[in-house]
């Protein structure tokens, strides 16, 4: 689910089970951005997956905070002023993407 920005899937967690009841390490979602936030929750709590890869969500968000401060005032150049704009969207995505994990 590389760079997948749509949530409706999910991820099979039968066979997320089966391999973790083979496997001696860890599990680590690479992806995660394209797994449902209510999933992840549930996955965080009841399996041994310990890293989510959830950078394309937070890219997103970046991304359109970015384009908004850009839209904003087309006239204005300084690279600060314009950053600054996306740090309360990232913030915002970050916390809600880590409480979600929390077991």
């Amino acid at each position: 689910m590389h760079l997948q920005q749509n949530t409706e899937g999910g991820l099979d967690e039968a066979r997320i089970a089966a391999i973790q009841a083979l496997a001696n390490v860890p599990l680590v979602i690479h992806g995660g951005s394209g797994v449902p936030v209510e999933q992840r929750a549930r996955l965080a709590k009841n399996t041994h997956i310990c890293k989510y890869n959830i950078g394309t969500e937070l890219r997103m968000v970046f991304g359109a905070a970015l384009r908004n401060a850009v839209n904003a005032d087309p006239s204005r150049f300084d690279r600060v002023s314009i950053l600054k704009e996306t740090h309360d969207p990232m913030v915002t995505a970050t916390r809600r993407v880590l409480s979600a994990l929390k077991a």
